[in-house]
């Protein structure tokens, strides 16, 4: 069993605001990618939607490999600021300088704009993985308690959705204020590229690794070591199919909502309002999650959550194009889902834990990494899956309306795929019952740990 620190007691309302910022820099990645460029570039490069399908798909997976890499140079790192914030500071200045580039459009719709588009997506999603996947990382290393990770999580969905809002309250309008609107597109974007590095060295400064290895024979394991040991690790598929699913449902969600807002409900602002739909339940449920989630548990708070997602689902049969109809719809649905949004990084904390104690074998990067590969697999098949289903309806960039066979695949895509997650993921959470041992392991490990750090 690898050695480890002593853990320092609770941590601090600073270290948990300034590892939730983290997330407010990775989730406008999440929300410009997922979100707006599927948009960008089909209405603004004009690119043609199977392309774009394509890129979309072949550049999440092949980079979704990278999130391994990562993870792995994660475990076999050790130096004074830790094994993990290294690189997520590394990652972000990458992923701010990529980021940059990202929403500009050089060449047009040409073979040096796809060309273009192709280069600057895969060295974005480089960059985001080292970033993303070094931080994630950090949930398991910053504390053992298993309250505190559950707090750390929603800290970090938080901010996430405190961006998300941002950018779904200012990005139209403001982009609406150039009459170039691809000038607007860079502007925008381009402005939130500049100050990334700034927001992770903030977390960079106030976060400390307080779980760190000590024995230098667990840092040289083998990254093969490290995936013989989680594939006997039955949470570990579990939480990996629960990023997947998710992810999908996120996907699908959000990459769709621009499209309907736009020829659904005839107005593209309108994005903006579905957004804030989107982040506000979040943003003020979080905070009551934490002590639900601690009296529930984390599969049974997702659980019931779940109900409500695939009822809010439904609730836009009521009015396919009736704003306050699917307002409702999605400030249900994002109700529903915050128990799981809450308690899904704590879950793969937890991963982490009930790997070391069962195997002894500590994984915390290749464990988030492989959620991280997950997300990206999910995000490139819902995102070239959104452009596939408009090829096939015959949708067209730049109409004013779109026929009948689009709007409803439009809609039913909205409603149909998510519900579909939702039931993958009701029947995952109900194989994982880590929370009924996870007292047990993590008590074990504190004085494993303990005895270690006396040895030492």
């Amino acid at each position: 069993m690898s050695s480890m620190a002593k853990p320092a007691g609770k941590l601090s309302f600073l270290t948990k605001f300034a590892f939730g910022m983290g997330d407010f820099w990775t989730s406008i990645g999440n929300i410009a990618m997922s979100t707006y460029l599927t948009m960008f570039y089909t209405d603004v490069v004009k690119l043609s939607p199977s392309m774009v399908a394509m890129m979309l798909l072949v550049v999440r997976m092949a980079v979704a490999l990278w999130d391994l890499m990562v993870g792995v140079l994660v475990d076999r790192t050790k130096s004074r600021w830790g094994k993990a914030r290294p690189w997520m500071m590394c990652g972000g200045i990458a992923y701010a300088g990529t980021f940059l580039l990202l929403f500009l459009n050089p060449f047009g719709n040409s073979i040096k704009g796809a060309i273009y588009a192709w280069v600057v997506y895969t060295s974005v999603n480089i960059a985001y993985s080292t970033v993303n996947v070094s931080y994630a990382s950090l949930t398991s290393l910053l504390t053992e308690d298993t309250d505190d990770k559950t707090q750390l999580n929603i800290f970090r969905m938080i901010c996430a959705n405190l961006a998300a809002l941002l950018v779904y309250v200012l990005a139209m309008p403001v982009i609406g204020v150039f009459s170039n609107s691809a000038l607007g597109w860079a502007v925008f974007f381009g402005i939130i590229a500049l100050m990334i590095p700034f927001g992770y060295w903030f977390t960079f400064r106030n976060t400390k690794e307080r779980i760190n290895a000590t024995d230098t024979a667990a840092i040289k394991l083998t990254p093969l070591s490290h995936f013989r040991a989680l594939s006997r690790n039955k949470y570990w598929w579990i939480t990996l199919g629960l990023n997947f699913s998710l992810w999908i449902y996120n996907g699908i969600a959000n990459g769709m909502a621009a499209y309907i807002a736009k020829y659904v409900l005839g107005n593209a602002d309108l994005t903006s309002v579905i957004g804030l739909a989107t982040v506000i339940p979040l943003i003020v449920g979080l905070p009551f999650a934490g002590p639900l989630v601690a009296r529930f548990g984390k599969r049974n708070a997702s659980l019931a959550g779940l109900i409500l997602v695939a009822i809010g689902s439904l609730m836009v049969f009521l009015g396919p194009d009736d704003l306050w109809v699917f307002f409702i719809s999605i400030v249900v649905r994002m109700i529903g889902i915050i128990p799981l949004n809450a308690a899904l990084n704590a879950m793969s904390a937890d991963v982490v834990d009930y790997g070391e104690w069962s195997t002894g074998v500590r994984s915390d990067g290749i464990v988030f990494s492989s959620s991280s590969l997950s997300m990206k697999i999910a995000m490139g098949i819902s995102g070239a899956s959104i452009a596939w289903i408009l090829a096939a309806t015959g949708y067209q960039a730049g109409l004013l309306t779109q026929t009948d066979r689009t709007i409803s695949a439009m809609v039913g895509t909205f409603v149909w795929i998510p519900i579909l997650m939702v039931v993958l993921m009701a029947i995952l959470l109900l194989m994982y019952d880590l929370d009924e041992h996870i007292g047990t392991v993590a008590s074990d490990l504190q004085r494993s740990h303990k005895a270690w750090a006396v040895q030492g």
